[in-house]
């Protein structure tokens, strides 16, 4: 028996591999899943893109600024950041918010606008497949209408899309005073 060469024996085993292989497997489109932070707004389920929430906190100390909105709760030094926090439930409905364990802020960052949203409840980060995605409007939003942009149907609840981006463009939202 005669002794191959290390390369004619890699051309033997390239040659054998080529002859019986099948190709590469056919790829599907993989479809990204929408991910965005959970929260309650008003008592509904709404979810913001994860992209347009930069930092969740509790509600930190303001200090009230005189002559803006009543929405305005105030600004807020975070991490050395000077942002107004505000109270979306007066904004909304014009109501106060009544600040629980549960409450937070969400710190939003859009179109070179920074503020702290105060909502009733954050419940984390929400991953949806596209297929969850609701067409159609979003019946019964109310005060929220102008800022939701669509909907997903998870095994347990609706979820409203909150649009940061709808919020910061409103004519009355960019009014403070």
């Amino acid at each position: 028996m005669e002794s191959l060469a290390p390369f004619a024996i890699l051309q033997d085993f390239d040659q054998r591999c080529r002859h019986n292989g099948r190709g590469l497997p056919q790829g599907k489109k993989v479809e990204k899943d929408w991910v965005g932070i959970g929260f309650s707004l008003n008592g509904k389920k709404m979810v913001a893109r994860m992209s347009d929430v930069t930092e969740i906190l509790p509600p930190p100390e303001t200090i009230r600024v005189p002559g803006v909105q009543s929405w305005v709760k105030g600004i807020a030094n975070v991490r050395g950041t000077l942002i107004p926090i505000l109270d979306m439930r007066i904004y909304l409905q014009g109501m106060f918010t009544r600040i629980t364990k549960e409450s937070r802020i969400l710190v939003i960052n859009k179109n070179n606008i920074m503020a702290g949203l105060m909502v009733e409840e954050v419940f984390g980060m929400r991953r949806f497949k596209p297929e969850m995605q609701m067409e159609g409007a979003v019946p019964d939003m109310g005060e929220l209408e102008p800022y939701v942009a669509g909907a997903f149907n998870d095994t347990q609840f609706k979820w409203s899309i909150f649009s940061v981006e709808k919020l910061v463009a409103h004519d009355r939202f960019l009014r403070l005073v």
